[in-house]
């Protein structure tokens, strides 16, 4: 049974606009490194490293988001070249395929599902 408390309040520590997050999200997108990131927007570091490590904040919600959002355009292209008979997308699809499986399979183990 999981008895995890989900109503924990989340402490930000380092508030961002609208458009920082942005930021955050398109950088996150091209790999830059959540440190770079902190620089380029003219963010405390520390602050803002401690909210990108911490799952539920602005920051870590807008750095993972960018970096989801960019392997799926990434991950369609290789699946459209896939259906058109491109045998390594075709390998590449079937590792992702594989790894998602995994990644599933370890949520539904270890009850990480959140």
């Amino acid at each position: 049974m999981n008895l995890e408390n989900t109503n924990i309040p989340i402490t930000i520590w380092c508030v961002l606009s609208p458009e920082q997050l942005s930021l955050v999200e398109e950088l996150a997108s091209v790999g830059k490194a959540a440190n770079i990131i902190a620089d380029a927007i003219g963010a405390n570091k520390r602050l803002f490293l401690r909210d990108f490590r911490t799952k539920g904040t602005p920051i870590f919600e807008s750095y993972y988001r960018g970096v989801i959002l960019a392997q799926a355009v990434v991950q369609k292209s290789v699946l459209e070249n896939a259906k058109k008979g491109n045998l390594t997308a075709v390998q590449q699809m079937n590792k992702i395929w594989d790894e998602q499986k995994l990644e599933e399979l370890k949520n539904e183990i270890f009850n990480n599902g959140d």
